[in-house]
């Protein structure tokens, strides 16, 4: 399986540092999951050429920041039953690049900037990956989908509590949130917690690790366990302008 991506002199990552990105945080791909990764992380940075889709550019960086990093929730989602993901706020398609081809599951890629969904689109043909690009906030998701989604995932997306809020009225019963964050704030969590109570949700698991350069990071993970004691989803914005906690 080969890929072609014109590259106007950006040196292309290949499938082996991919695989050992990947090795890094002890998960494992195939030769072809391997190289569609790679071929995805090529078109992400011949693109950024022309509009800012990352700030991550430097090889090392890219191997470690953005794909080894993606790969820390594919052992926490692999442990539970397959489901329909939600990656919101997907951006150039980190994580949800990396859960689709590293899992198989159906998955849905939600960034409402318009240009990045259209590179999105563009890449998931490029990798002939059936991908669901949605150029819509999730609270506008939410109207039309609404409890459609076992897990909802998001990475480096707005905070915790706003999160929370955001994917209640996406999952499904006993869905779960899966948030990708950097070094655990306790604050930002409690009010999360208290978010929660009020969206229907509780958290269930918090998995904190380091990437093999040191960073830290975070994995928060909330069920949903019941209904939400307002009604969501509330307008856009309004989660991040006001939050529940």
């Amino acid at each position: 399986m080969r890929f072609h991506v014109k590259h106007q002199g950006i040196e292309q990552i290949d499938s082996a540092e991919v695989s050992t990105a990947l090795a890094s945080v002890r998960v494992n791909a195939t030769s072809d999951q391997a190289e569609l990764l790679a071929a995805h992380t090529n078109a992400v940075l011949t693109e950024n050429a022309h509009m800012n889709l990352t700030r991550v550019t430097e090889r090392d960086q890219v191997l470690r920041l953005h794909i080894a990093d993606s790969a820390t929730v594919v052992p926490v989602l692999a442990g539970l039953e397959p489901g329909r993901i939600i990656d919101i706020g997907s951006g150039a398609g980190y994580p949800g690049f990396c859960l689709r081809i590293l899992l198989g599951w159906d998955t849905t890629l939600a960034e409402s900037v318009k240009k990045k969904a259209a590179f999105l689109e563009r890449a998931a043909a490029l990798l002939d990956l059936q991908i669901t690009v949605s150029a819509e906030r999730a609270e506008e998701i939410a109207l039309h989908a609404r409890n459609e989604y076992q897990y909802v995932v998001a990475r480096a997306v707005s905070s915790l509590p706003s999160l929370v809020e955001l994917a209640s009225p996406l999952l499904s019963k006993d869905g779960r949130l899966v948030a990708m964050k950097g070094d655990i704030d306790p604050e930002e969590v409690r009010r999360a917690d208290l978010a929660a109570k009020q969206c229907g949700m509780s958290r269930v698991e918090t998995i904190s690790l380091e990437l093999p350069g040191g960073e830290k990071r975070a994995i928060i993970s909330y069920a949903k366990s019941g209904k939400p004691k307002l009604d969501l989803p509330r307008r856009s914005g309004m989660a991040q302008r006001h939050p529940l906690a």
